[in-house]
């Protein structure tokens, strides 16, 4: 029996998580997928959500209005944040879409245009991100919640165009964006600096990592060439993405006090400078000079509000 009616729809899934579960294995993997899936069920049941379904490391979910959405998935990226506090080595980020739409019900499950997109939405937004549509924003009365950033028209595969929003749920002094959409850098009114990765970008790096593992072994001249076409293309890889990958955190979304961060600019580049010697270098291609020189105005506030 099926059953067609306006709901929202969410999904969200852990980033990060194929090369942890590569690097640590299947039981931690699992280990981790629960607790991620744990958190979510919490934080839904505030707010008369339905976890639908787990899928490794993701869940699908459904709410009966827009606000109940969003006020879910705010809660499940501010448990995780809080949760990271103290489990630096085990943190958890996830990326959430949230659609609002018609869709068919059958059993537990949902079909329709709404769930494709919500799904989309969700492989679409960075780590400890929140992607909306249009009809999530114009049914929201959440302003108190959250506010909202005009992302733009974006082609969403198989689904055409469509404009989207980003639903900021930190509170946010500042923000930097890489013209690829691969990275954002947020400083918050918190006192914290947030590196947000993009889905696409750590599969690229995956994907590019697993041809240079085939070809270490490979043998003859043309292998030999190979090899080095793919180490060359590795090397060509933004140094934040690998840097990223090498921090050791399940999700691709990292957080650092400011006292902890230091940054500078110098001959065209944004170098932010992370603890135990590690550090994220931006160059004139990547960062506009006037726009890190207002980043680095903010930390300055920052750091001296907390001062006074």
């Amino acid at each position: 029996m099926t059953d067609e009616q306006p709901l929202a729809i969410g999904f969200g899934d852990l980033r990060g998580f194929t090369t942890f579960t590569a690097e640590r294995g299947d039981r931690e993997a699992l280990r981790v997928a629960e607790r991620f899936a744990s958190v979510v069920r919490a934080e839904i049941g505030e707010h008369g959500g339905r976890l639908l379904k787990t899928y490794g490391d993701g869940v699908m979910l459904s709410f009966n209005g827009a606000d109940a959405a969003l006020q879910s998935a705010i809660g499940v990226q501010r448990a995780l944040s809080a949760y990271n506090e103290s489990h630096a080595e085990d943190s958890l980020c996830a990326g959430f879409g949230l659609t609002w739409g018609s869709a068919i019900r059958t059993g537990d499950d949902l079909f329709g245009h709404s769930v494709n997109l919500a799904k989309r939405l969700a492989d679409l937004a960075k780590a400890c991100q929140i992607v909306v549509s249009p009809e999530i924003r114009d049914q929201s009365s959440s302003s108190s919640v959250c506010t909202f950033r005009d992302l733009g028209e974006r082609k969403i595969k198989g689904l055409g165009r469509t404009r989207l929003y980003e639903a900021v749920w930190r509170d946010e002094a500042a923000v930097l964006s890489l013209p690829d959409d691969s990275l954002d850098v947020i400083l918050t009114n918190d006192q914290r600096l947030v590196l947000e990765f993009s889905k696409p970008a750590e599969e690229a790096l995956d994907a590019i990592r697993a041809k240079l593992d085939a070809g270490v072994d490979a043998k003859g001249p043309a292998a030999f060439l190979k090899r080095k076409m793919l180490e060359r293309l590795g090397r060509d890889l933004p140094k934040w993405v690998d840097a990223a990958q090498r921090f050791g955190a399940v999700g691709v979304g990292i957080e650092h006090h400011l006292d902890e961060i230091d940054a500078t600019f110098s001959d065209g580049a944004l170098k932010i400078q992370l603890p135990d010697g590690r550090s994220l270098t931006f160059n004139r291609n990547q960062i506009r000079e006037e726009d890190a020189r207002r980043f680095l105005a903010k930390l300055a506030s920052l750091r001296e509000q907390k001062r006074a």
